[in-house]
């Protein structure tokens, strides 16, 4: 276990990636999930645009101003490295190199998998601070599978347990795409805070590769 307090965090997501400004409406976040129960009742509309939000815990929500990107990233969580897709997580690299290189690979999977002509893909990064107490496997000796590039089930266990035994916030990790790069997976949204947009990205594909990385329009202060 080690106590985190990364300043800064980086996370890169396309631009078309759900705005649920729902939550940013919702002041109380101990009122967010009765009022998105009965809305859904009779919206489908609501239920589309805010995402499963059940994936998160009662106690670790958060609402209001600039929640969106965190919930959103928790609401429409698929599976992935240490979640099989019935909790929500949020993962963030320590470096923006390493954020851009883990979407950067899988945006080229998906893209290869649907066979897409050359195009540009536009990307936002996002800049957050995240604290907590986390399961530390950078310096652990793990079974090699855990890493394992293409195959996440011993992962997913490995997480699935960790998150349901509820005593750490999240698991710390060394990043598979980009050497000597760190990444986080947060299991409680409230712990990822003050997160905004920092850059505009656009990632060149070519029809078989992503060509290049251009930074569009830096937002950062």
């Amino acid at each position: 276990m080690v106590a985190i307090a990364w300043k800064r965090s980086y996370r890169v997501i396309p631009t078309r990636y759900p705005t649920v400004s729902i939550y940013d409406r919702i002041i109380d976040s101990r009122n967010f999930r009765a009022i998105l129960e009965i809305e859904a009742l009779t919206n489908p509309r609501i239920r589309e645009e805010a995402g499963d939000y059940r994936k998160t815990r009662a106690e670790d929500a958060v609402s209001g101003p600039g929640s969106t990107p965190v919930m959103a990233s928790f609401a429409y969580s698929g599976p992935s490295r240490f979640s099989d897709g019935t909790y929500g997580v949020y993962y963030a690299g320590r470096q923006e190199d390493t954020a851009i290189a883990e979407s950067r690979y899988w945006t080229e999977k998906f893209l290869r998998a649907t066979n897409e002509p050359s195009i540009d893909v536009d990307k936002r990064m996002y800049v957050a601070v995240i604290s907590g107490k986390y399961d530390d496997l950078r310096k652990k000796t793990m079974s090699a599978k855990v890493y394992d590039p293409t195959s996440y089930d011993v992962s997913q266990d490995y997480g699935r347990k960790a998150y349901e035994a509820n005593r750490l916030d999240g698991i710390v990790y060394k990043s598979v795409r980009h050497k000597g790069g760190e990444c986080i997976c947060a299991f409680r949204p409230r712990l990822v805070t003050k997160c905004r947009i920092a850059k505009y990205l656009q990632f060149r594909w070519d029809g078989q590769h992503i060509t290049a990385v251009a930074t569009i329009t830096d937002v950062r202060s």
